[in-house]
């Protein structure tokens, strides 16, 4: 798990990076992922009252790069 989470990470930092990372991802700001958040958090939560597990294993990784995200 640990390790996903560090190519998670790393695929966060190319995205970001000012060297040949994603325009649209360099424009963001904490202030513009904001509605990204909640989106991901309401359905996170939307997966969790249906019980899905396997929606409730996506949502959690959409947030979860919702947070990698917001952390860098």
């Amino acid at each position: 798990a640990l390790e996903a989470l560090q190519q998670l990470m790393e695929v966060v930092a190319k995205l970001r990076s000012p060297d040949g990372g994603c325009p649209w991802d360099l424009a963001q700001t904490p202030e513009t992922l904001i509605p990204y958040v909640i989106e991901e958090a309401y359905e996170t939560v939307d997966a969790i009252q249906s019980g899905d597990r396997d929606a409730i294993a996506e949502e959690l990784g959409d947030l979860l790069l919702q947070v990698v995200l917001q952390a860098y």
